[in-house]
């Protein structure tokens, strides 16, 4: 007895999604050029220094941390090098950016290769449980830097005057 898979890409030109004016290719090329200017920006212009980004509206409203709150400041950070004080801003955030590199780059080069979308095909149940364990592990992480204390407040992200210059 087999099991079915829980993931399967179909990678037929005539089940791709018709009537974009972009080859997939294109698709591809231009978010990634959007995706270096951003990154070309945050590194060029310091979130601790300039107040353009947008602020966590959780944390004005209620003064509790959000687990994405120093998101910005830990990718500034990890571009510049200072790879502990990325950690210390968001490490969630940090430990999550090579999985979801590692998921989405084969994806990108398969779709490609193929130039055509695949469609993507996740049993319900197992996208569900995904969504929880994702959803539990950021409840999680932001009840923690949340906590009075020498552990927890390694998770805190650090103010902007407590940066290192």
């Amino acid at each position: 007895m087999t099991k079915s898979p829980t993931c399967r890409l179909v990678t037929d030109p005539a089940l791709a999604s018709p009537g974009t004016w972009l080859s997939t290719r294109a698709q591809i090329a231009l978010t990634a050029c959007a995706c270096a200017s951003a990154t070309a920006f945050l590194y060029a212009v310091d979130p601790n220094q300039h107040s353009l980004y947008p602020q966590c509206l959780l944390y004005k409203a209620t003064g509790y941390y959000c687990a994405g709150c120093g998101a910005t400041r830990a990718l500034y950070a990890l571009l510049h090098g200072r790879i502990f004080e990325a950690l210390h801003d968001n490490a969630l955030f940090i430990a999550a950016l090579p999985v979801c590199l590692w998921l989405a780059i084969p994806y990108l080069v398969r779709t490609w290769q193929a130039n055509v979308w695949p469609q993507t095909h996740v049993e319900g149940k197992s996208l569900l449980r995904i969504g929880i364990a994702v959803f539990g592990l950021m409840l999680a992480f932001m009840a923690l830097r949340n906590l009075p204390g020498w552990p927890f407040d390694l998770l805190k992200p650090l103010a902007p005057w407590q940066q290192p210059v």
